[in-house]
């Protein structure tokens, strides 16, 4: 399938990442549009024609519209020719592999973990307890069950390479995803390997491009910084 007329719309949160360092990973060609949650630019009537959900992400390929970004993130990895340097499993075991990574990681962390955390901490602290809602209690079990989900991981991450082998695969992008999130709120991870794997991962070209793509900023640590100057 060629890579003509890819669209993909939303930056700066973790969930457009993912599909922007698919897409990197796969060297496809794509035009972003770099508009944000809860700016207006969801709601206005041309972008609830493509995506009636007013949120972003939203992945565009010819006549295919995609809302949800674990979803784009399959149809890049599925649908165009595979780099030899990106994990895609042929095995069932395999595959299993990565889907239970990829939910672990949309459900876990990011539902039940560092989204909670986003919509009810204080907006000093990153939050959006200004719209949602100050939750202390929320955002306590939040972050602890973020805490036991990772000392969880611990087990199963490598030493060394990436979490199926010596390529990055989905299950590397859903778990870096949320990792960046769990860093940006400074909540402490209480894991050698896993701190040991990120630092190895951020090195990654495609990595950076795609933080170029998502926040403006080749590393986390330049967002924050820039951020904190604002």
């Amino acid at each position: 399938m060629d890579d003509n007329d890819i669209e993909i719309w939303g930056f700066k949160t973790f969930r457009p990442f993912r599909i922007y360092w698919a897409l990197e990973e796969f060297n496809l060609n794509y035009k972003s549009y770099k508009i944000g949650s809860r700016t207006g630019e969801t709601q206005t009537k041309e972008y609830l024609e493509m995506n009636p959900k007013g949120k972003i992400p939203f992945f565009r390929h010819k006549d295919i519209g995609i809302s949800e970004s674990v979803a784009a993130m399959n149809y890049v990895v599925n649908n165009f020719s595979v780099p030899k340097d990106f994990y895609v499993p042929t095995s069932s075991k395999d595959k299993a592999k990565i889907d239970e990574w990829s939910y672990m990681c949309a459900m876990e962390l990011d539902s039940l973990g560092v989204y909670i955390m986003r919509r009810h901490q204080l907006v000093k602290n990153g939050g959006l307890a200004n719209l949602y809602g100050e939750a202390p209690n929320a955002v306590k079990t939040a972050k602890e069950h973020v805490n036991r989900m990772l000392l969880a991981c611990d087990r199963d991450v490598p030493n060394n390479n990436w979490l199926l082998g010596n390529s990055p695969s989905c299950a590397d992008i859903m778990f870096m995803s949320c990792l960046q999130v769990v860093k940006l709120y400074k909540l402490e991870i209480k894991s050698d390997k896993i701190n040991n794997y990120f630092e190895r991962a951020v090195k990654r070209t495609q990595y950076i491009n795609a933080m170029m793509e998502s926040y403006g900023q080749p590393t986390l640590e330049k967002y924050i910084l820039e951020n904190q100057k604002k």
